[in-house]
């Protein structure tokens, strides 16, 4: 009798639960993102410090995530990075306002349409700078920073 009042129990939990924290969410592998990117374009979306000309230089800087080193618009080269590709769930409910480091695209106004967010953390395994957290969007990665929205098309595949 208990045990199957705690399975009711777990059941009737699964029932509250949003779809998109069952759904599959096609997490892509590392491989799938590995490769090099250029930046196309820069939209600035808040404040911040990072002058205009400094931001829109960075159009056509290149970003290679490869298994051997992380490079970044000539700014940032990891040896050997750490590499952690994870899906997060977009949430449904109106007005629910994320912590800031569940501020995804989606919070800044791009994206809208996903239901789930894919990201890359860069760790540095060397201690040669800051870790990275890039957003996969089909074959771009999105970046985030003082104000400023990076968009990155792919350009090989390495």
């Amino acid at each position: 009798m208990v045990k199957h009042s705690l399975w009711v129990f777990f059941l009737s939990l699964l029932s509250w639960m949003p779809f998109a924290v069952l759904a599959d969410f096609d997490c892509p592998s590392f491989r799938e993102v590995q490769g090099e990117y250029k930046a196309v374009e820069v939209t600035r979306y808040g404040g911040g410090l990072t002058p205009r000309e400094e931001a829109i230089g960075r159009i056509n800087k290149k970003v290679i995530v490869a298994e051997s080193h992380f490079l970044f618009w000539d700014e940032l080269r990891y040896e050997d990075p750490i590499y952690e590709v994870v899906c997060h769930p977009v949430p449904q409910e109106e007005g629910e306002v994320p912590l800031p480091t569940e501020r995804w695209g989606n919070f800044y106004g791009f994206g809208m349409h996903r239901e789930v967010v894919k990201i890359i953390h860069i760790t540095p395994s060397k201690g040669e700078g800051p870790g990275l957290r890039l957003e996969i969007v089909d074959d771009e990665l999105w970046f985030f920073s003082d104000g400023w929205f990076y968009r990155m098309r792919r350009v090989s595949n390495q």
